[in-house]
């Protein structure tokens, strides 16, 4: 019996489905090279934006046509939030976010019976499901999930629905599954969750103690974040991860604007100033940290003023990494109904001239790295035999040198940059 696993959407959703390869595998399934040649399909579902959810449903369309015959499965943020939309589809077993270990079995019983099955259980009340995974997409980096929940009910955002309250992993787990990682060659473990810097805010923890855990185990040379919300970063929290030698000075703090009258329409939970306040606690804690972000152009009432506000805001901050994307509508989501939306034109207008602005930004930023020394981890071969990576700071570098390999620790020294780039002098492998 074969099974193929489609995601779509975060790091979360791709390391849940890394666990689910992991779970069907040992049960008795073997891995499809290929849709057609697989017995049961596993559709890992996004809900972010409605443009996700059309993925969705395309991709379940393509199933029916390319495999008729195959047992699909609808699971994800999809399903458990908008569980009448994903029944109509008519999958074989829907399920959500809250019981995705039971998700072999739930095929098993279809098999026997084939009666459809729909298990959605309700995740306000779920506990966390520890999850594992054995393989990564990402060959160097290993993604830890380790919290589960949103309950910051941005008006954009129908997250809070799909994935429900905020639940922890337990620290000895971390540091179990970082362990695990270290011993299958992953240098560097990045922790992740749905609402990342609300970690341990259900068992007393916080996530400078879930950073700790992580790099606790001898093998781990690396433990880095994903994406942070700034009003939950307090200076105990930093003062943890400025103790923990291993803690990647890199920081996505989500800001998704620079204009406080559009950070209030979208009910962010903090002012522009107050984004400010923390990048500045975080420099006095770190020497020359990076800052990567999400901005969003065009929602509802954002003005040619607040546009420019927010690019100004954004430019002064100095972003290494700038993720940019329009507005996009959710229904069910308050902003859906707003008065003021922009046209697609102009939503995309000024995507670009953000993007553009900020472009310059980002290559100042990593030419300030010159001169510095550096460890990176070689991650990708190039075609003229040199290597690309990333340092802790998360600068994009390119190394050159003689028996270097996919991997490896290098340590070196940022001698120039391009626009995208640093490049490293090479002086050892460690």
């Amino acid at each position: 019996m074969k099974f193929f696993i489609e995601t779509f959407g975060c790091k979360v959703n791709f390391y849940e489905s890394a666990a689910l390869q992991k779970l069907f595998s040992s049960r008795g399934f073997d891995a499809a090279d290929s849709l057609e040649d697989a017995d049961v399909v596993i559709i890992n579902c996004c809900t972010v934006t409605e443009n996700a959810d059309r993925k969705d449903r395309f991709f379940f369309n393509r199933v029916k046509r390319e495999n008729p015959g195959a047992v699909v499965v609808l699971t994800g943020c999809w399903p458990q939030a908008y569980p009448e939309a994903a029944g109509k589809l008519g999958a074989d077993i829907i399920t959500g976010n809250g019981n995705r270990s039971e998700i072999p079995d739930l095929v098993l019983s279809y098999l026997e019976n084939r009666t459809p099955v729909k298990e959605i259980l309700d995740v306000t009340k779920a506990d966390f499901e520890c999850l594992e995974a054995d393989e990564l997409l990402e060959h160097n980096r290993a993604f830890l999930k380790i919290e589960d929940g949103c309950e910051k009910y941005c008006t954009y955002c129908a997250i809070p629905k799909a994935r429900g309250k905020v639940r922890s992993m337990p620290l000895d787990e971390i540091t179990r599954q970082s362990r695990s990682f270290a011993e299958k060659g992953y240098h560097e473990i990045v922790l992740a969750g749905i609402n990342l810097a609300a970690y341990g805010t259900d068992t007393g923890h916080d996530l400078g103690d879930a950073v700790i855990a992580a790099a606790e185990p001898e093998g781990v040379i690396r433990v880095r974040l994903s994406s942070l919300e700034c009003d939950i970063m307090t200076d105990e929290m930093l003062n943890k991860f400025a103790s923990c030698s291993k803690f990647c000075p890199q920081f996505h703090l989500s800001l998704q604007s620079g204009c406080d009258r559009t950070l209030k329409r979208m009910n962010r939970h903090y002012t522009a100033g107050e984004f400010r306040e923390v990048c500045d606690r975080i420099r006095e804690r770190f020497d020359a940290p990076t800052f990567t972000t999400d901005i969003i152009c065009g929602f509802p009432g954002e003005t040619e003023e607040d546009f420019l506000e927010s690019l100004e805001f954004c430019k002064s901050i100095g972003f290494l990494r700038t993720h940019i994307f329009p507005y996009s509508r959710r229904s069910g989501t308050m902003a859906y109904s707003m008065p003021g939306q922009l046209t697609r034109a102009e939503k995309q207008s000024r995507v670009r001239r953000m993007q553009n602005e900020l472009s310059e930004i980002s290559a100042s930023v990593i030419r300030s790295y010159i001169g510095k020394e550096v460890r990176v981890i070689l991650e990708q071969e190039l075609d003229n035999g040199s290597y690309s990576g990333y340092t802790d700071r998360y600068i994009p570098v390119r190394v050159s040198g003689d028996g270097l390999r996919r991997n490896d620790v290098v340590r070196g020294v940022i001698m120039d940059s391009d626009r995208s780039a640093a490049l490293v002098g090479m002086t050892e492998i460690l």
